[in-house]
């Protein structure tokens, strides 16, 4: 699947389905992720270049509520630009050490450190506070996706 942007240097030159993520913009387009690591490499390299259309684009529908909720601000790239404006060594921050312990896992979650670890350099960011959790969720067409934000616990 292929995800429709407003481009930036994550984007492609050709037009792909949108998935209904609203999406629109001048071609670009973002292939997701057919592997967890390759989801946070897009991710964290999105938010280290403030490209929000690509960073947003990776989320399902209750991963962009998480991440407002979470973040406290409305709207998924202005969340990610408020994150980005934090960022200081985009090319640390853009690779994190991602170490996963079951590579045929479904679901992935940092805070919890269910299954995956995602180490941000010491130095990345302003504020290593600004970043909570991801949880990423294998979709059944074999893509991953962003599927929520935690700000609070590892749940139950």
């Amino acid at each position: 699947h292929t995800i429709t942007t407003t481009g930036g240097p994550f984007g492609g030159s050709e037009q792909g389905d949108s998935d209904d993520f609203g999406l629109g913009g001048d071609g670009g387009a973002v292939d997701l992720p057919t592997s967890a690591e390759d989801l946070v490499d897009t991710l964290y390299g999105a938010i280290a270049v403030n490209d929000s259309a690509t960073a947003c684009a990776l989320f399902s529908p209750a991963g962009l509520a998480d991440f407002n909720e979470g973040t406290g601000i409305p709207g998924c790239m202005a969340a990610v630009d408020s994150i980005a404006q934090q960022v200081v060594d985009p090319e640390a921050f853009a690779h994190p050490a991602v170490e996963i312990e079951d590579p045929d896992a479904r679901e992935l979650d940092e805070w919890c450190t269910t299954g995956i670890s995602v180490d941000i350099p010491t130095g990345a960011l302003d504020d290593p506070g600004v970043v909570a959790a991801f949880g990423y969720t294998r979709q059944p067409d074999g893509t991953w996706l962003v599927t929520s934000y935690n700000t609070t616990s590892c749940g139950g």
